[in-house]
């Protein structure tokens, strides 16, 4: 039977606004950020561009899904305040080629992803759906709803921090500042105006419901 896979699949926003080399910088923030999540598990984890500003990217743990979504969206807004990803998550059976190209993929979790992109309106940034929906799967929605409104009003200062408390092992804020070259305070003062609290309640819960 294929394994039960998370695909996400997602376009830069208004990206016929950027010049080729603004387009270029944004594309590899978000191939960056996939590299980054890819350690995130133990399954295989494989990335993709298509469409000139599209692009795929299978997680290699599912349960993973929703934070890597926010971390994609962080290593953007780093960026640049106007820059930001719509990602359709697609989570279901799945089946990979032998090789790398994961546009050889097949299986619900590839359609749904797609499909999903396809179909979200330009009032949302992140949309999530199953094969075979869990329990809470009501829940869950509600939850990527909420992280969703919250990201977007994140600054490029506040999503470079965040791209760090977004870890599953993330650093301490005494750590952070030392990387960044910044106070302690200053970390924190991001953070919370970020909503980072709330937002990293809403992604544990996400990740541990039944």
């Amino acid at each position: 039977m294929p394994d039960t896979l998370a695909v996400l699949t997602g376009d830069i926003v208004r990206s016929s606004a950027l010049d080729p080399a603004g387009l270029e910088a944004a594309m590899a923030a978000v191939a960056t950020a996939a590299e980054e999540a890819g350690s995130w598990g133990r399954g295989p984890s494989r990335f993709a561009r298509f469409r000139g500003d599209g692009w795929q990217w299978l997680a290699p743990d599912p349960r993973h899904a929703l934070r890597a979504a926010l971390l994609f969206r962080a290593a953007l807004r780093a960026e640049g305040r106007s820059l930001d990803t719509r990602i359709s998550i697609g989570i279901g059976p799945g089946t990979l080629p032998a090789g790398a190209d994961i546009s050889a993929a097949s299986g619900p979790a590839f359609e749904l992803s797609g499909r999903g992109l396809d179909d979200m309106g330009r009032a949302r940034r992140l949309t999530m759906a199953w094969a075979a929906p869990p329990s809470s799967a009501s829940e869950r929605r509600a939850i990527v709803a909420l992280v969703d409104e919250i990201a977007r009003r994140w600054t490029p200062a506040q999503a470079r921090v965040l791209r760090a408390a977004l870890q599953p092992d993330a650093p301490s804020q005494l750590e952070m500042a030392s990387t960044f070259g910044v106070a302690q305070q200053t970390v924190a003062r991001h953070l919370r105006t970020a909503g980072a609290g709330p937002l990293l309640q809403a992604i544990d819960a996400f990740e541990t419901a039944p």
